[in-house]
C-alpha cells in the first residue's frame, strides 16, 4: 500500500528513476535547466525595467532640448524681424 502511495506521488519522476543513474542525471539536468531559465527570465525583466527608465530619461532630454531650440528659434526670428525693420526704416531715410 505504501509503495502505491509513493508511486502516485512521484509521477513523472518515478518513470525517470526507473532508469537509475541516467534518470537521476536527467532530473538533475532538468533542475539546473529550470534554475537557469528562471534566472534568465529575471535578468530579462531587470533589463526591461532599465530600458524603460532610460527611455524616460531620453524622452525628458529630448523635450528639454526641443524647448531650448524653440526658444532659440523664437529669439532669432524676433531679432531678424527687428533687423528687417531697422533696415527698412534706415532705407527710407536715404
Amino acid at each position: 500500500m505504501n509503495m502505491v502511495i509513493l508511486q502516485a506521488q512521484f509521477g513523472v519522476f518515478e518513470t525517470l528513476t526507473q532508469y537509475g543513474a541516467l534518470g537521476v542525471i536527467v532530473l538533475g539536468l532538468g533542475a539546473v535547466l529550470w534554475f537557469m531559465l528562471k534566472r534568465q527570465i529575471a535578468s530579462e525583466d531587470r533589463l526591461k525595467v532599465q530600458v524603460d527608465e532610460l527611455q524616460k530619461e531620453i524622452t525628458n532630454y529630448v523635450r528639454s532640448d526641443q524647448n531650448k531650440i524653440k526658444d532659440t528659434i523664437d529669439n532669432n526670428t524676433k531679432a531678424l524681424q527687428e533687423l528687417k525693420e531697422f533696415i527698412m526704416f534706415n532705407k527710407g531715410k536715404k
